[in-house]
């Protein structure tokens, strides 16, 4: 079931499948990506309990090996929406028989979008449900179009804020595993978009404690900035060799598997961990221009 919210400035849509967004607009112009399956067939997917790939798939924890695909099952799973208001929406994803088949933990999801004028706040609140430590990893994963409306894929533009030196993490193809072995201090701050940029797979970086991304363009005005904190990693990607017409900026509070991997999720790199009946929340927020 999809919800709409609205205001003078913004109307979103959003999917109770996988708590994710479907559209975006503002002036009858869309800015979200709308789920070509030829490219990918997603607009902004919900990542949790984990980050991308598992290497083989797989993960284990007191000695009994688990297995789940990327980015987690949060993403097709079917949420409850337990808030509704005119610019706000609140749903929730609660443990299940079949959620401890491949993640042994009770806990409480919510995946919250409330409208702000021309953005749009997303909030992520995991409540531990469990009797023991729980061990997670959650992001976003939202593809803005490029072009948003005018001109082509290479006239638009990602920066990055703040200007400094952050770790960047190559992935390896085709597993989709870090390779942490080579990762590199680099500086990062304007991105000139090509497809041949993703050439080997996502840009993956370390967080700064507060920054953003932008897209903008050469042409006009419009453009989305994603603002984050809280969240240690971020990803940008597009698919290549298609040639899609669209990026992804990813906030995440977790990661990948390494190359390197033991499999072992309690020493997996990246992960957060949360202590019996607390909670853990982050936010990030997508700005329309």
């Amino acid at each position: 079931m999809k919800h709409t919210l609205k205001n003078d400035t913004l109307t979103v849509e959003v999917n109770a499948f996988g708590a994710e967004l479907n559209s975006v607009k503002k002036d009858g112009i869309e800015y979200l990506w709308q789920a070509d399956a030829d490219f990918w067939g997603r607009h902004a997917p919900v990542l949790f309990p984990i980050v991308g790939k598992l290497k083989e798939g797989q993960y284990i924890y007191e000695n009994k090996v688990y297995a789940m695909s990327g980015h987690g099952f949060a993403r097709d799973s079917m949420f409850t929406l337990v808030k509704e208001e005119e610019e706000e929406l609140i749903y929730e994803l609660v443990s299940t028989a079949e959620t401890l088949a491949s993640y042994p933990f009770e806990f409480s999801f919510k995946v919250g979008y409330k409208l702000m004028d021309n953005q749009i706040r997303v909030r992520y609140q995991v409540e531990n449900k469990d009797h023991k430590q729980m061990i997670f990893g959650l992001g976003a994963h939202p593809a803005f179009n490029v072009p948003i409306e005018k001109g082509t894929f290479e006239d638009y533009t990602l920066t990055v804020f703040p200007s400094e030196k952050r770790t960047f993490i190559p992935l390896d193809l085709p597993t989709g595993m870090l390779k942490r072995e080579e990762q590199a201090d680099v500086e990062v701050s304007e991105l000139p978009l090509k497809h041949e940029l993703f050439a080997k797979d996502a840009l993956v970086y370390t967080s700064s404690d507060e920054m953003s991304v932008a897209l903008t363009n050469s042409l006009d005005k419009r453009s989305v900035k994603v603002t984050w904190k809280e969240m240690p990693f971020f990803g940008l990607w597009s698919p290549y060799p298609a040639e899609a017409s669209f990026v992804c900026i990813e906030p995440w509070a977790g990661i990948a598997d390494e190359v390197a991997t033991n499999g072992q999720l309690t020493e997996k790199f990246g992960m957060n961990q949360l202590d019996p009946q607390e909670k853990f929340t982050c936010t990030y927020v997508v700005e329309i221009n």
